[in-house]
């Protein structure tokens, strides 16, 4: 396809494709001659990704190419791609300190904790990044005087084993890994924007609600 094909196609303007391309985290496209290339799906995949980074998590040029170069490199595997995006989106909705997930020496006491729960409901512990950003939320609220427990970590990671379940059922291998990343920083912004406003719809309504002493679950204002 042409550049002003491309650019209707995306709703990228020409001028911010040619800027893309010079700063290198677009490919060029195929020279067709001296003055015209051809473009193809990949370059809708990249920008699709770049301006998912742009638009949601506000992402610079330079934490862009880092993670365009980390797609390029062939030897990097999915899954690790997908831990990178992980970090990013984290990171970009305060969930995550910048560079928390590569500073710690070793496993804090929830991190601990959050592993053997995972070894014992079968999930694989594949994201450092993720165990890293729970264990932080939970150490915030252990200082803000709520109990919590590893019975917090298996209630909360239980009630999100389905929606995770249904979210992450269209990241396969099929996709280009460019739309692999799109999916991943999506998922996390996205969705993590509507399970914020369910819980707070959720607790708004229930802590309205009469309660007895017979109610499973907290029974004070301050328990999680």
């Amino acid at each position: 396809m042409k550049l002003s094909t491309l650019a209707q196609e995306t709703g990228v303007s020409t001028a911010s494709i040619k800027y893309y391309i010079h700063v290198g985290i677009l490919p060029p496209g195929r020279k067709r001659n001296a003055t015209t290339a051809d473009y193809a799906p990949a370059h809708v995949d990249r920008l699709a990704l770049i301006t998912c980074l742009r638009r949601e998590l506000g992402s610079s040029i330079g934490s862009i190419t880092a993670l365009t170069r980390a797609i390029d490199d062939e030897s990097l595997e999915n899954i690790d791609l997908m831990g990178i995006c992980q970090q990013l989106a984290l990171e970009a909705s305060n969930a995550l300190s910048p560079g928390t997930a590569s500073a710690r020496p070793g496993d804090s006491d929830f991190e601990h904790d959050i592993r053997n729960v995972l070894k014992e409901l079968g999930w694989p512990d594949i994201s450092p990044t993720a165990v890293t950003s729970m264990a932080a939320a939970l150490e915030g609220l252990s200082a803000s005087g709520y109990p919590v427990g590893r019975d917090t970590i298996i209630r909360h990671v239980q009630a999100l084993a389905g929606v995770a379940a249904r979210n992450t059922a269209p990241i396969t291998d099929a996709l280009s890994r460019d739309r692999i990343c799109v999916e991943v920083i999506r998922g996390i912004t996205m969705h993590n924007r509507l399970l914020l406003a369910t819980s707070a719809l959720a607790h708004a309504s229930l802590s309205a609600m009469p309660r007895t002493s017979h109610e499973n679950g907290p029974q004070t204002t301050n328990s999680v």
